[in-house]
Order: structure tokens, then sequence, then C-alpha cells
């Protein structure tokens, strides 16, 4: 008799443990089904240039307004890279910006976010502050930002008392040199070029808030 209780004990055992299994297993679907999945990586508009244009589309649609800050986010298509033009493979490309609207001219006063291919590395891309300044060109070449293609990059024109500095991934990257002050801006828009246009059809993705 003792000997069959003890058996039956065993069976009991047995089949709780399975139980308890059984038990464990829901309970690691269940949290898993709770667990918020990953962020996507935010994916920015498209922007195309057509070869021989200059201007990526679509176009921003921001009217002049007063000044302000402007966070943005952007993604470089490895058909941005290129190295064919000879000395216009130095000129700098526009990515974003903002200049004055009462000069009636967007490059005599601008402040701007510019890019253009590292041509000693495929696919790598340089960004840079670039200015103009009464009409001159004045680029910032002494701080150079680097970005690879497909890399997705955040960046900040923050506006304080109109005066502008360019951050990239929350690094400062320089601060406007021009002494006028930005009351009222107008946009810069996605722009090729520099005095080549675009060898071939190249696309980027870029967003601005």
């Amino acid at each position: 008799k003792a000997k069959k209780q003890k058996v039956m004990l065993q069976k009991n055992l047995l089949k709780e443990w399975w139980v308890w299994v059984i038990a464990l297993m829901g309970l690691i679907l269940w949290l898993s089904s709770c667990t918020k999945p990953e962020p996507l990586e935010p994916t920015p508009t498209k922007r195309t240039v057509q070869q021989g244009k200059s201007d990526f589309l679509p176009n921003h649609t921001f009217l002049p307004g007063e000044a302000r800050s402007f966070d943005g986010m952007a993604r470089f298509h490895t058909s941005c890279w290129y190295n064919t033009l000879g000395e216009d493979n130095y000129d700098w490309n526009k990515l974003f910006g903002v200049y004055n609207p009462g000069d009636l001219k967007k490059n005599h006063n601008a402040f701007i976010l510019a890019w253009r291919p590292d041509i000693k590395i495929r696919d790598c891309f340089e960004l840079c502050l670039y200015e103009n300044i009464q009409g001159a060109n004045v680029p910032h070449e002494s701080a150079i930002f680097k970005v690879k293609a497909d890399q997705l990059f955040r960046f900040t024109l923050e506006e304080i008392n109109g005066k502008y500095s360019l951050y990239i991934d929350g690094v400062l990257v320089d601060t406007q040199r021009n002494d006028k002050l930005f009351k009222v801006i107008g946009i810069v828009g996605t722009w090729f070029g520099g005095t080549s246009k675009a060898p071939w059809t190249m696309w980027l993705w870029m967003d601005i808030n």
C-alpha cells in the first residue's frame, strides 16, 4: 500500500511539473506580447534632382517669416557621390538653409548646411557650414563633418537673437560669422551646384521641422 501511495505521489508531482512548465511558457508568451517593438528608423521625404538640373524636388514650401530655429534629418543615397566634375568636385551643394529675403537674392546673406562628396572615400560625404556674407561665398572648411551614404543624421540650425549656429548629430559644427542679424528669413532649398549641374539623376531623403 505504501509503495502504491509513493507511486501515486510521484505521478502527481510529475503532473504538476508539466503544469508549471506550461504555465511558465504561457507567462513568457504573454510578456513578449506586451513588450513594445523597437521603433523603426524614420524615413524622411525623398528628394530627387534630374540629370542636368539643380533643384531637388519636391521643394520645401516654407514662406518667409520671423527668424527661428530648424531641426532636420537627412540621408544621402549612393547616387549623390561623384568624382567626374574636375575642379567642380570641390564646389559645395546646398542641403538646407536660410537667407535674408530683403536682399532679393538667396546668395547675398545666407546661412546654409552644405555638402559635397569626399572624393577620396567612395560613398562618403562632407558637410559644412556655408555662408553668403554681403554676396561673398564663405564656406567654413576648417570644420568638416563626414557621413556615409545611407547614414541617417540629424541637424539643427539654432537661432538665438538673430544669429545662427549649426549642429549635426548634437555636435556644434560652427557659428555665424556674418554680423548682419536675421530677423525675417526665407528658405534655401536643396540644390546641386556650384557651377555644374547634376551629372546624373540623384536622390536623398530629408525633412525639416
